[in-house]
């Protein structure tokens, strides 16, 4: 059953928001409307940014000089050729209103409209990596809404426990990260580790911020990865080294005003200044030498009165690992 999350009401044309959580099956949008008198086309969009030139997961556009509506995806830049226009029906009018019902399933978009099913698109995109709905052409919306029909978005799953890593550990963000996200590792560490703000599941997706302290050089590295290319001015921390061999530490990292502020054992560490939008921020990682109690991510807002000093832990995820293992 699903369920109002979010609804908007007259939005302005060109309609361009972040959406709040990651795209994933079981969401659904709603978009209520009237094309306008002089409307050739329209467009929804699915995208992985907010730009003109960003990549689009689904491109829905119905076009009524030809009776016909659209569906395609941008990849690289570029719009795909394996495009889709053969439709059942033609269901907009000019003056008459429409539905349109837009839901994410495994492996495709649905899509719906004036409560008739219309078409399907499969994904052509990664799900992880849409960031922003768009809604653009000669239109007047009167709604947007937001459904889901899993566990409310606002509710995290209290925690999941991981046995015996052996690898590198990798949590995906159920939402996207913003102003008064905070991110808490607990653990303890050895020669050198990272804690990884990842654009993607890939070794080649943009890093947004890696934090690396190595303990033989006792200094923290901080850097960035941007198109594949490691920023050759990494940051590094010599003056003060807050990490020793196997003993405890928690380190905070909360996402304030432009950029990531960092404390270690509660003590202000550093300030990394953000080098990719956050919201294009959908995993969390740490690798090397590192024996991890929990991970903890409060999405609770930061009050914007307060200066960003840790929160209180509530509204969180928590992943926890068994605390004899050694991800290395």
């Amino acid at each position: 059953m699903f369920r109002t999350q979010r609804k908007l009401n007259k939005p302005a044309i060109p309609f361009n928001q972040c959406l709040e959580y990651l795209l994933r099956p079981g969401m659904k949008w709603v978009i209520t409307g009237k094309p306008r008198p002089s409307s050739e086309k329209f467009s929804v969009n699915f995208k992985a940014g907010p730009a003109d030139g960003d990549d689009i997961a689904l491109h829905l556009n119905p076009r009524f000089q030809t009776r016909t509506v659209v569906r395609n995806a941008r990849t690289n830049g570029a719009w795909r050729k394996d495009f889709e226009e053969s439709t059942p029906f033609f269901p907009f009018e000019k003056y008459k209103s429409f539905r349109i019902e837009i839901t994410c399933l495994a492996d495709k978009f649905k899509i719906d409209v004036n409560g008739d099913h219309f078409a399907n698109y499969k994904h052509r995109y990664d799900l992880h990596q849409i960031t922003h709905l768009n809604i653009d052409g000669q239109v007047d919306i009167d709604t947007v809404e937001f459904l889901y029909t899993g566990t409310d978005p606002n509710i995290q799953e209290p925690s999941v426990t991981y046995h015996n890593p052996t690898s590198m550990f990798t949590m995906k963000l159920d939402r996207h990260l913003k102003r008064g996200t905070e991110v808490i590792v607990r653990g303890m560490g050895r020669d050198k580790f990272g804690m990884n703000f990842h654009c993607g599941p890939s070794a080649t997706d943009d890093y947004a911020f890696r934090f690396s302290p190595e303990f033989n050089a006792q200094r923290v590295v901080r850097n960035s990865m941007i198109r594949k290319v490691w920023n050759p001015h990494a940051e590094v921390i010599t003056s003060f080294f807050p990490f020793r061999q196997r003993e405890s530490f928690t380190i905070r990292c909360i996402c304030d005003n432009g950029k990531f502020v960092v404390y270690v054992n509660d003590v202000h560490f550093c300030d990394f200044g953000y080098k990719v939008p956050l919201y294009r921020i959908s995993f969390l990682e740490l690798d090397g030498a590192i024996n991890i109690d929990n991970v903890t991510v409060v999405w609770e807002p930061m009050d914007d009165e307060k200066n960003p000093m840790p929160q209180q832990e509530s509204k969180m995820a928590v992943v926890l690992i068994a605390a004899d293992q050694w991800c290395c």
